[in-house]
């Protein structure tokens, strides 16, 4: 039973990430497109930080990171324990995932946060 909630949810971030990828797409690669500013201006620092002190896009980041890190190690997850593994080995990989998983979150909230607060001058 745990095996499939957890498979009907790594099915179910799939929707979730297209829809947040195609938002992530629309604001920072299409930018110039639909607000009229230049492609040099959209990928300028002051813009960037700009749009990651939105709330949206703080809150678009932080929900694309935890569907993707979730759909692509819970991958990766079963494809290494499709291999001929012995209990206590198969629980290694999980405990191994499960530890990338909330480093590489924590680093990547971090980030997120660092831009949402950023101060330009101190």
């Amino acid at each position: 039973m745990r095996e499939t909630r957890l498979w009907s949810l790594h099915l179910l971030v799939i929707p979730i990430i297209v829809v947040l990828l195609g938002l992530h797409f629309a604001v920072m690669h299409y930018a110039p497109v639909f607000y009229g500013i230049s492609v040099e201006e959209a990928r300028s620092f002051e813009v960037m930080i700009e749009r990651g002190r939105s709330v949206a896009q703080f809150v678009l980041y932080i929900l694309l990171l935890a569907a993707a890190l979730y759909h692509g190690l819970y991958g990766l997850r079963g494809i290494l324990r499709e291999l001929p593994l012995t209990e206590a080995l198969a629980k290694v990989v999980d405990v191994s995932i499960i530890s990338l998983g909330l480093f590489i979150f924590a680093f990547g909230a971090y980030v997120t946060w660092w831009t949402f607060s950023f101060k330009f001058g101190g």
